[in-house]
């Protein structure tokens, strides 16, 4: 019984342990355009959100700025 488990759970062990190599071999064979061309997409990603960051940012310090006005009129 206790060689059947031993056995089990190594078959496990090694099925689930066969994407994860395969992935980093897969990994290891990308091409350097294709890499190159992931890179340039996670840029172009942060830039957007940068971008949406900008005009939310704009208009927060439109609307200090008009409370700090009306409040120093008062």
């Amino acid at each position: 019984m206790r060689l059947f488990l031993a056995s089990l759970i190594l078959a496990l062990g090694l099925s689930a342990a066969t994407p994860v190599v395969a992935q980093e071999q897969a990994d290891q064979a990308v091409n350097p355009e294709v890499r190159k061309a992931d890179a340039q997409l996670e840029k172009a990603k942060r830039r957007e959100r940068l971008l949406l960051l900008f005009p939310a940012g704009a208009l927060g310090l439109t609307i200090v700025l008009i409370v700090i006005t009306r409040r120093r009129k008062k």
